[in-house]
């Protein structure tokens, strides 16, 4: 019979944390390559993925025919360096009054924020003096001018003009957001920016607001970056089932990303706790430096 807590099912629980997780994930989809998966690795093995080297258009002439040049890419390897885990204990008291409501709202949408911030994390730290600054310069002077410089930048950079994204802070999500011509909501033909206090797109670029730039390892004044995705690239694995010591373990996966993770629970007799854990293993790594730019609020 399978493991329950409180009467719901593994599997159950596993639904609920899905519903939970799926929102917060978009954002990372947006702003690095993500190769997620429910293959099983362990800890210190190596993904590899490339991208693409840029290609100029030549004329085409009789005497020399269609021209070909080497299909240069650049590999990327990511090694998955560590195994993270968000794990709850449950007093026999609480399993025996839980009920599905009750840990919707008390544990998981925490565990799934948890979950989410430790990529957002991740990635973040490789954000570097590798990549260009778009804008750097005070907060105050960060306004709906800087981000159409900002586009400029990825244009001149030979950059698609679809699929650009920007992650920012709150403090640069706000200093937009104040912005009198964007939030005169008949300037960009919606109502969202005072009413959802949601940004949307600003010169071809979609924002979303994350608030995790001050976590350690993350450049000092980094506030945001814009990205057209391949400038990061994040990798995700889950680990082996335990074959020993009871429990049940099952794979959790967001159907649009493909992020998964393992979600076990067990019995502790000796503290006397039920144990819900959610693990994965991630790594990542700088992918195509000209694809990202960052923005950067000095003193």
């Amino acid at each position: 019979m399978a493991n329950a807590i409180g009467g719901l099912t593994l599997q159950l629980v596993a639904e609920e944390s899905l519903r939970t997780l799926v929102p917060q994930l978009q954002p990372l989809t947006k702003i690095a390559v993500t190769d997620f998966g429910a293959y099983v690795a362990e800890r210190g093995s190596t993904v590899h993925t490339r991208y693409a080297g840029k290609f100029t258009a030549a004329d085409y002439s009789r005497a020399t025919g269609f021209a070909t040049v080497d299909a240069v890419s650049t590999d990327v390897p990511v090694t998955l360096v560590d195994q993270k885990h968000v794990t709850i204990g449950f007093t026999d008291y609480e399993v025996a009054t839980l009920s599905l409501d009750r840990l919707r709202r008390l544990f998981m949408a925490p565990m799934a924020n948890a979950v989410v911030k430790s990529l957002f994390d991740q990635v973040l730290t490789k954000v570097d003096n590798d990549f260009a600054d778009g804008y750097s310069g005070t907060q105050a002077n960060f306004n709906r001018i800087a981000v159409s410089n900002i586009a400029k930048s990825l244009t001149l950079a030979n950059l698609p003009q679809e699929g650009r994204a920007a992650l920012v802070s709150p403090d640069a999500y706000q200093q937009l957001i104040s912005d009198p011509v964007i939030a005169q909501a008949f300037s960009i033909g919606t109502t969202d920016v005072i009413r959802g206090n949601r940004l949307g797109m600003i010169h071809g670029v979609d924002f979303y607001e994350y608030n995790g730039f001050d976590a350690a390892g993350i450049q000092a004044g980094l506030n945001g970056v814009v990205s057209c995705r391949e400038g990061l690239v994040v990798v995700t694995r889950v680990p082996a089932a335990p074959t020993t010591g009871g429990g049940e373990q099952t794979i959790v996966t967001d159907p649009d990303s493909q992020f998964s993770y393992a979600l076990r629970y067990w019995y502790d007799w000796t503290q006397g706790l039920h144990k819900l854990s959610a693990t994965w293993l991630i790594g990542s790594a700088k992918g195509n430096p000209d694809a990202l730019q960052k923005i950067k609020f000095t003193s």
